[in-house]
């Protein structure tokens, strides 16, 4: 492999690599920064053409003949020109660009060409946990994790709703006169939600009430969880 890794991204993306240089890839990516981009560009461009594939599928598909070997990748330098330029606008957006790359990291790292990408909402050093209780026709307790604008609700205590009924996480304030939805809760009791910082600051307390997916959206009335987290 070269000094950089910018000959082997369509191979490491593809899956097309050796284990020997995934791992040297994966060890030049924790300290070369320029790298680091040149990835996250890479992911970028590759996650736009895999979309063009899936919802214009005429336009985006190549056609190969039998007796002929696929096209060569296209060359995608302009795209990631675009991108670079796009994030160095957005510096308070950096943080992220290191998640994915340390991410990334480990994807091909441990995935030996094949990149995985996935958070761990409520995670960060900053994250704490408030208790959700039993509340209005609630008999059992769940927690919430909140990071910076992460939030993990457990609610697998609660029990199963029947058909046509899901749980849905709110915002509240103390007096409860205003609420947020947030989302639902999935059907494992769990849900990881991104909720905005300066959202999260005009609230002071997080709900779980039972709606009815079939209703006018609004908040039901019915709640079984909540907890202050301010």
């Amino acid at each position: 492999m070269t000094a950089h890794i910018d000959d082997e991204l369509p191979r490491l993306l593809s899956g097309e690599a050796d284990r020997a240089t995934v791992e040297a890839a994966a060890e030049h990516l924790r300290g070369c920064e320029d790298c680091q981009q040149e990835l996250v560009s890479a992911l970028v461009a590759h996650a736009s053409l895999s979309s063009a594939a899936r919802f214009a599928p005429d336009a985006a598909t190549p056609v190969h003949l039998v007796d002929q070997p696929p096209a060569e990748l296209p060359d995608l330098s302009s795209v990631f020109a675009r991108v670079r330029a796009e994030a160095a606008r957005a510096p308070a957006r950096r943080w992220r660009t290191r998640w994915l790359v340390a991410a990334t990291v480990a994807g091909v790292a441990i995935g030996a060409g094949a990149v995985t990408v996935a958070e761990n909402a409520g995670s960060g050093p900053s994250a704490r946990t408030v208790a959700l209780a039993a509340y209005d026709r609630g008999r059992t307790s769940g927690t919430a994790k909140i990071g910076r604008d992460e939030m993990r609700v457990d609610a697998t205590s609660l029990p199963s709703l029947p058909q046509g009924k899901r749980y849905e996480v709110w915002l509240t304030d103390a007096e409860r006169k205003h609420l947020q939805p947030l989302g639902w809760v999935g059907t494992n009791g769990k849900t990881d939600l991104t909720v905005p910082p300066d959202l999260m600051s005009r609230f002071s307390a997080v709900e779980v009430s039972v709606q009815d997916v079939n209703a006018p959206y609004q908040y039901s009335g019915v709640s079984v969880l909540r907890g202050t987290y301010r």
